[in-house]
């Protein structure tokens, strides 16, 4: 089904079919405004595959100058595209399709955008869609929630308060999606805070130990542009291009920051949390980083003259481990160790001198690969557990070889490690 009457809310299934007539429709695009565009996409809810959708296409097309568009109106009409001049979206040109604007029947089934390249209104259009294509949990709660809307007001005046329901799903979502597309990308940076810099505040001053400025351009959450902490660079400097190597997400603000650091510098969650206190210690925020840090505990017990290890089931993965877990500001890698020893399962014990192990290995997330490092450390405990069941299913004592079995490669490498070094 494609098409709806003006004035009403329908949600139908997602249908292949949408897909199909979006590519149909970017073709007949593509044959009239072929020079003018720059890139051209299948945007809107019928472009995210998982949720209930009007069944109405949107297009997106990015241009460099509208008047160019213009210059094809009747061409595009006489396709059964038609302008809309007094739209309310804002910068751009909307065109629509649909038995509506040819005046044979009432119903709207095309809406084309056109918005300029590099413009917030593309970025938004294309960050919205693969932002829920690639999160279905929350593609569901936005289908959840126009559902819900289109029980209210169906029909009349349906489509303003079914707009207004959405937009405050639509702002928070847009503001998460901008930044996630960011990760591991790299950005040209405007520094206007530099190292040194003093922000007088109301009740407070703030003197910046890094280097802090924005992408030129490009808004976040609160409507100015979006900020960048540049960490590695141990001097003022007025603009830099750097990787984007994290995200601080504020919990109790309207916007989110960058992280960002010369190619080859790594910095971890911890490492950047504590580079970033000064100001975000005002804020309740957690870091999201590519280079990720865990640290934990290889533990054994003796029964019967020989070793056994503690594999733990993990109730987030389903999958066996070790007691570990990320390392936070200002933690020493056997604070963390024996900190998240403790709360997986009640174990207060000492750490064996002159073991440790490192375990390095790359992980496909839905914001992109990220790469974590492991450091895992030794100790002995022969009682009772306190299994944390909110983080672990349940637990075995295995020996050697069931344990290298049934905890990951990385882990079983250091069980061997161990052995060795208990010898």
């Amino acid at each position: 089904m494609i098409g709806l009457k003006r004035g009403t809310v329908v949600l139908c299934n997602h249908e292949k079919q949408w897909e199909t007539e979006a590519q149909n429709t970017i073709m007949r695009l593509k044959k009239i405004l072929g020079p003018v565009i720059r890139d051209i996409q299948h945007v809107g809810s019928t472009a995210i595959k998982t949720i209930k959708a009007k069944p109405i296409i949107d297009i997106a097309i990015a241009v460099d100058c509208f008047d160019d568009v213009l210059v094809y109106k009747k061409q595009l009409e006489a396709a059964g595209f038609y302008y809309r001049p007094n739209s309310d979206l804002g910068e751009q040109l909307l065109f629509a399709s649909g038995s509506l604007y040819d005046g044979t029947g009432d119903l709207q089934t095309h809406f084309i955008h056109i918005v300029m390249s590099g413009s917030m209104d593309w970025i938004n259009y294309i960050n919205f869609r693969d932002y829920l294509n690639k999160n279905p949990d929350i593609a569901k709660q936005y289908e959840d929630l126009k559902v819900s809307l289109v029980a209210e007001a169906p029909i009349d005046n349906g489509r303003e308060k079914y707009l207004k329901g959405k937009h405050d799903f639509i702002v928070y979502t847009l503001r998460k999606a901008l930044v996630k597309s960011y990760l591991g990308k790299t950005v040209d940076m405007k520094i206007d805070r530099p190292i040194g810099y003093v922000h007088q505040k109301e009740n407070y001053s703030l003197t910046y130990p890094i280097n802090y400025g924005y992408i030129e351009g490009v808004l976040g959450g609160d409507g100015e542009e979006l900020d960048v902490y540049l960490l590695g660079v141990d001097k003022p400097v007025s603009e830099y291009r750097a990787k984007v190597i994290g995200i601080v997400h504020r919990e109790n603000d309207v916007e989110d920051k960058l992280i960002a650091a010369p190619e080859s510098i790594i910095f971890n969650q911890a490492e950047i949390a504590e580079a970033i206190h000064f100001q975000e210690k005002y804020y309740k925020t957690y870091v999201e980083a590519i280079y990720q840090k865990s640290c934990g505990v290889v533990v054994f017990r003796t029964q019967d003259e020989k070793r056994e290890y503690l594999c733990l089931l993990q109730n987030l993965s389903g999958s066996y481990s070790v007691p570990k877990g990320h390392i936070e500001a200002y933690e020493s890698e056997k604070d963390c160790a024996l900190r998240e020893l403790f709360e997986e399962t009640g174990i207060k014990t000492e750490l064996i001198d002159g073991f440790k192990a490192e375990i390095n290995y790359k992980f496909l997330t839905r914001s992109g690969e990220k790469q974590k490092t492991v450091v895992l450390f030794l100790a002995e405990y022969n009682g009772a557990l306190n299994i944390d069941h909110n983080e672990i299913i349940s637990f075995q004592w295995l020996d050697t070889e069931k344990a290298k079995q049934t905890l990951p490669n990385g882990c079983s490498k250091v069980i061997n490690d161990a052995e060795k070094f208990l010898l």
